[in-house]
């Protein structure tokens, strides 16, 4: 895509100067520009006012920067750069006012959802295998192939079940003991048996709370549907008496390799009912579940209207629960370490079947990207406990509160997700062009191929269709001796193609795929990258051992 020059409202469109050290691979399809490129300075200092980052092979692909601050404090839209790149979304399955606005306020405008001519695509369930082979390099969607294997719930435990047999049952140790019913029934009523108390029963692919109820006898079950039970965590972490859990971010932006962010704030949601231990208001959801959904119905629901106090209400920031916990004397800092450890173990455990869709469906790498919210229970001991993965996690702005944490935490996973600055028609439009002009040649070479073999006796037909064949034959034998082994291999690097420093003993496509995860790392904003890590090797490599 070529690169557009200044207008007078804004800065130059074009990149900087290539470094030294950037290398170069056959495969580095960046969408580079191939107009003249002005000064470094003079490119810097215009990609600050247009929000835009140089990434790929020579800083030549512009990345659209999403900017948080400027839409909270109702400034000015920052609208261009995707009025200048002409760039569209589109909603799936489902709408969300937020992503909308986000869009809108930089410049986006909104496609009809049968239209292939969009830059992102944001739905709440999973694309058809169909519409993500079709994807191009610079568009994005917002699920990858198969993630339901952790927002299941029923997939979720066997998920972690296998790696409990796998790698042993106390290091994976943090959902509760379950059962998927009604194929697990018998098992649950000995468990039940053994370790009479309560149980909480959910849908396996339910949220917001519907269809959970507690049950103290399996005879409370209903079987004629599909449900998951778990052994009720009885001694949650209080806050003045009132039971809560934690709703965490969770962004993957590639699972081949893996890379993990969790985002540096979050929501503590409380009941509006102070917990008791008895068995006398197990029918009192307010009391048990911490669903917003299902409190903000209470009559005893307090709503917090101001952004900037985040301990009032029934609904507190990740900051504010984390700051109380200090002045109690809590250690925080081990608190959050074994949070990203259990965010970090429920993903790896479905990596492989993720990857593997991922490889058969995705034609791009980048064409992917996942927002998970986690749904965290902190008992009395400190542990964490993963209640659920929500696929597509509730973006809803019902307080002030509300808005400044999920604007922030979408302004930075657009730009995080890398969202590259390209007219979608101009691919459509170019690869039409392209395919005509193909046709036309072909079909114009197997017109004059006829009316040559129509002048010429059956015969001599027959001794030029024979000599094709023979003539292929000679090529290909050769081709196979003149062919070297190490053909066709991706590892190792060209002669006379050195590698920048650092890199040696990397290939091409690794080389790319440490570029951009460098690139992330300067526009991740709130994001923070738990894994990997300088320590992943050390603390996860027996993990890893079990897929090789």
């Amino acid at each position: 895509m070529a690169a557009k020059t200044a207008d007078s409202d804004g800065g130059s469109m074009t990149p900087s100067e290539p470094s030294d050290g950037d290398d170069r691979s056959d495969r580095d399809s960046d969408y580079e520009s191939d107009d003249e490129e002005e000064s470094p300075k003079a490119s810097r200092r215009h990609s600050e006012k247009l929000n835009i980052q140089w990434t790929g092979y020579a800083r030549r692909t512009p990345v659209i920067l999403f900017c948080p601050e400027a839409i909270l404090a109702k400034k000015a839209p920052k609208k261009t750069v995707g009025e200048r790149y002409h760039m569209t979304y589109k909603f799936g399955s489902s709408e969300c006012k937020i992503v909308r606005n986000i869009f809108n306020y930089h410049g986006f405008h909104e496609v009809h959802p049968n239209s292939s001519d969009f830059n992102l695509i944001w739905t709440g369930g999973h694309l058809k295998p169909f519409t993500l082979r079709s994807l191009t390099e610079f568009q994005k969607v917002n699920h990858f192939p198969r993630s339901y294997e952790i927002t299941r719930k029923d997939r979720l435990f066997k998920n972690i079940q296998r790696m409990q047999q796998i790698k042993g049952v106390k290091h994976f140790d943090f959902i509760p003991q379950s059962y998927i019913l009604p194929s697990e029934y018998q098992d649950f009523c000995a468990a039940f048996l053994r370790e009479k108390g309560l149980w909480i029963v959910k849908p396996v692919a339910s949220s917001r709370g519907r269809g959970v109820f507690l049950c103290n006898h399996p005879d409370q079950v209903p079987l004629d549907e599909n449900l998951i039970v778990c052994k009720y965590i009885a001694n949650p972490l209080l806050i003045d008496g009132f039971k809560f859990d934690i709703r965490l971010y969770v962004c993957v932006t590639s699972y081949d390799p893996l890379c993990i962010y969790l985002f540096e704030e979050g929501l503590t949601r409380f009941a509006t009912v102070k917990y008791e231990k008895s068995n006398r208001h197990i029918r009192n959801q307010c009391m048990h579940l911490t669903n917003y959904s299902v409190n903000k119905k209470s009559d005893d629901y307090v709503k917090n209207d101001d952004p900037d106090v985040e301990d009032y209400g029934n609904k507190w920031s990740l900051g504010a629960f984390l700051r109380y916990l200090r002045s109690r004397g809590k250690d925080t800092a081990a608190l959050m370490m074994r949070i990203e450890d259990v965010v970090i173990k429920t993903i790896v455990s479905a990596e492989v079947p993720v990857a593997t869709a991922c490889k058969m469906f995705m034609p791009f790498r980048g064409n992917c990207f996942e927002l998970y919210g986690f749904d965290i229970l902190v008992d009395d001991n400190l542990k964490p406990w993963v209640l659920e993965v929500n696929l597509s996690p509730s973006l809803a702005c019902d307080s002030p509160l509300d808005m400044k944490i999920k604007t922030n935490m979408m302004c930075d996973l657009f730009s995080l997700s890398g969202v590259v600055c390209h007219d979608p028609m101009m691919r459509t439009l170019q690869q039409s062009r392209r395919n005509q002009e193909v046709t036309a040649k072909i079909a114009a070479r197997a017109k004059k191929e006829r009316t040559v073999l129509e002048k010429i006796s059956d015969r001599r037909r027959w001794k030029i269709e024979a000599d094709k064949r023979l003539n292929s034959d000679d090529v290909s034998i050769l081709d196979m001796k003149q062919r070297p082994q190490s053909a066709g291999s991706s590892s190792g690097s060209r002669p006379g193609n050195p590698q920048p420093r650092g890199m040696a003993g990397l290939n091409s496509e690794e080389i790319k795929i440490l570029r951009r995860l460098k690139e992330e790392d300067q526009r991740k904003g709130g994001w923070v990258r738990i894994f990997p890590t300088p320590d992943s090797w050390d603390l996860y490599s027996w993990v890893f051992s079990c897929f090789t």
